[in-house]
């Protein structure tokens, strides 16, 4: 009799032992195919862009090739949800709520007003923003470091004092240059005012014209221009980048010079540009979403800074204008236009 309990105690517990296991392996079973169709299936990426600029476009493609490099492409490991506003803030909100509704893994913003309007509505899921010249005024966090616990990025404020260095390289003896700004934009505004410090530290003088919307590109263009200035170094906004070609045909018109802040502003007549890479600034960002796509926490990761600036030379717009071009200075371009 005890040997028939004994048996039957051997088999209860072998019996147990056996569901246990097939129970755990089951678990872990049911997590790695969680976590491979999760991979089989892809993440959900949206890209939401505020105006057609050259800079928009340059910090789009290299969001997607910085995740290529990852080992990320659309369509295999990822689905892209590519958006554009068209400078509209009330079709901006519009895609706001849909990419809302959409449960993506990262969202990237291009553009102060994109990563505003994205902050206002989504609480949650990760944003990396790339392109923004003024995060903590778009109300992104308090610091580089300190900052909205669902958000990192990249900041694509320019180099001011690096190209008042440029320009009093190329234009000795300059005393006033002009910019156009949109005082209704935060990052237009942090532009005029980070381009008048810089040039009072070396004396000189900055005018400054406001403008409210496109159309009043061309009137500003021609009052700045009347006024007693050097040059034009215009700043970039949402609304004078698209306008940035006729801004340089009206200083062009009066034999002033533009300088820019856009690597493509040397083909629209500028004589030259000193650019933050904004094609580095979205290889750089897609580098910060894969390490939120990998299981890092926005809030431990701070804002950066583009990692790259160039200069840009065009050579028939300096002929154009009589200024002499410097050896020194064409060494330290990466592209010369008019060779």
């Amino acid at each position: 009799m005890n040997f028939f309990k004994q048996m039957s105690l051997s088999l209860l517990l072998i019996i147990a032992a056996s569901a246990l296991l097939i129970y755990s392996d089951s678990g872990n079973l049911r997590s790695a195919n969680k976590n491979n169709n999760h991979k089989s299936s892809g993440y959900k990426i949206a890209v939401i862009e505020f105006s057609d600029t050259p800079i928009s476009e340059e910090s789009r493609r290299g969001i997607i090739t910085g995740l290529s490099d990852k080992g990320l492409e659309n369509e295999k490991n990822y689905k892209l949800y590519p958006y554009k506003a068209h400078g509209d803030v009330t079709v901006l909100n519009s895609i706001v709520d849909s990419v809302n509704s959409l449960n993506c893994d990262v969202i990237f913003t291009v553009g102060t007003p994109t990563l505003q309007a994205v902050l206002k509505k989504i609480k949650t899921v990760p944003i990396v923003f790339a392109g923004a010249g003024d995060p903590i005024g778009a109300g992104a966090g308090k610091s580089f470091s300190e900052h909205v616990e669902n958000v990192t990025g990249i900041c694509s404020i320019s180099d001011f004092e690096g190209m008042i260095t440029v320009l009093r390289e190329v234009m000795p003896g300059t005393q006033t240059i002009g910019t156009i700004f949109t005082p209704s934009e935060i990052n237009s505004v942090l532009y005029k005012d980070e381009l008048v410090k810089a040039a009072q530290k070396y004396n000189i003088n900055v005018e400054a014209v406001p403008v409210n919307a496109s159309t009043e590109i061309l009137e500003a263009s021609m009052n700045l221009c009347s006024k007693n200035i050097a040059a034009v170094c215009q700043i970039v906004d949402n609304l004078s980048a698209p306008s940035f070609a006729s801004i340089v045909k009206t200083a062009s018109d009066r034999k002033i010079p533009v300088l820019g802040f856009g690597s493509s502003n040397i083909k629209d007549g500028a004589i030259l540009a000193y650019a933050r890479d904004y094609y580095q600034g979205g290889c750089d960002a897609a580098r910060l979403a894969v390490r939120i796509l990998n299981g890092e926490a926005p809030v431990k990761i701070p804002f950066e800074y583009i990692s790259k600036t160039d200069l840009y030379i065009n050579k028939k717009a300096f002929k154009y204008n009589n200024i002499v071009l410097k050896d020194e200075t064409l060494k330290k371009a990466v592209k010369i236009l008019g060779e």
